[in-house]
């Protein structure tokens, strides 16, 4: 599937007088808590953006805003922090995966806690999750313009390596676009024409990513995708350069930066709904503290 056919160019997005405004969302688990209490804010606020650019979690936290549910994303992730069905050994014996793909997508959104399709389907906000070819070790942004119909592509962005499979998208392998694409700035800024972008971090800013330590098993399993492996070792050297880019342009006046006030003790697997509902109130009082200069990047 050529990126193209996937990816509607933000070009034909929205435009106004202030220009193109772009929210990106990173990834990071449980960590999207803050990214959810921030997004609570903007939603009660009425502010609105003209495309939306998740990783990993941070797409999850999109749709809920695309489709304006309003604390959605806290309730979900506080109720069923402990149930192994949501994440966890039940997910795994059921799926293959550490993510209970089945039990969010059918029983928590069709049932328990139903996502609200017909106001993301009214919105014209386009949403873009960014994935990684297992393949080429490179970054693709997929849009979801259908909740139902293009949820592989929420999948696979939310896909972590070692413990999820790789989600197929025509005839292409595809896991979490972190791996590629941490923060999706630059394509926002350089290659998508946006003018500005507002940006939701999931780690403080004094945050510097280490090796990723789980090198020895992903060879073993990835071995015969050479690149994608590359992407893995690599990440953290470009992750913490990819954050210098993000300071840059915050004092290019092209970026407003949305980060956690202190370190993040909030893990990828968190069971301690305290910790998490402590993560989402520092993302509302964070999104408070800047709300007007959201608004004016925004407005």
């Amino acid at each position: 599937m050529a990126e193209q056919e996937n990816v509607r160019s933000a070009q034909d997005a929205p435009a106004a007088g202030r220009g193109k405004v772009a929210l990106v969302l990173e990834g990071g688990s449980f960590r999207c808590q803050f990214t959810a209490g921030v997004l609570d804010v903007l939603m009660e606020q009425g502010v609105t953006f003209d495309a939306c650019y998740g990783v990993s979690a941070g797409t999850l936290c999109g749709l809920s805003y695309k489709s304006h549910q309003i604390g959605r994303a806290n309730r979900v992730n506080l109720a069923f922090c402990n149930d192994s069905r949501y994440m966890g050994s039940r997910a795994i014996a059921s799926s293959g995966s550490l993510v209970g793909y089945d039990f969010i997508l059918y029983d928590v959104q069709d049932r328990i806690d139903p996502f609200d399709t017909a106001t993301f389907l009214a919105n014209p906000m386009p949403l873009f999750a960014t994935v990684t070819d297992i393949v080429f070790g490179t970054a693709e942004y997929l849009e979801v313009k259908d909740p139902i119909l293009d949820i592989d592509a929420v999948r696979a962005s939310t896909s972590m390596p070692l413990v999820t499979p790789p989600v197929e998208l025509g005839g292409r392998l595809y896991l979490d676009g972190g791996i590629a694409d941490s923060v999706p700035v630059e394509r926002a800024l350089e290659h998508d024409g946006f003018d500005r972008a507002v940006v939701v971090l999931t780690q403080h800013r004094a945050y510097q990513k280490g090796p990723y330590e789980l090198m020895r098993p992903a060879r073993a399993r990835y071995g015969d995708y050479p690149y994608f492996l590359d992407a893995l070792e690599t990440r953290p050297e470009r992750y913490n350069a990819q954050r210098e880019h993000i300071w840059a342009y915050e004092q290019e006046g092209r970026a407003l930066v949305v980060a956690p006030p202190e370190p993040v003790e909030v893990g990828h697997v968190e069971r301690d709904p305290e910790k998490l509902l402590s993560l989402y109130i520092q993302g509302r009082q964070e999104a408070m503290r800047l709300l007007a200069q959201i608004r004016a990047v925004a407005a």
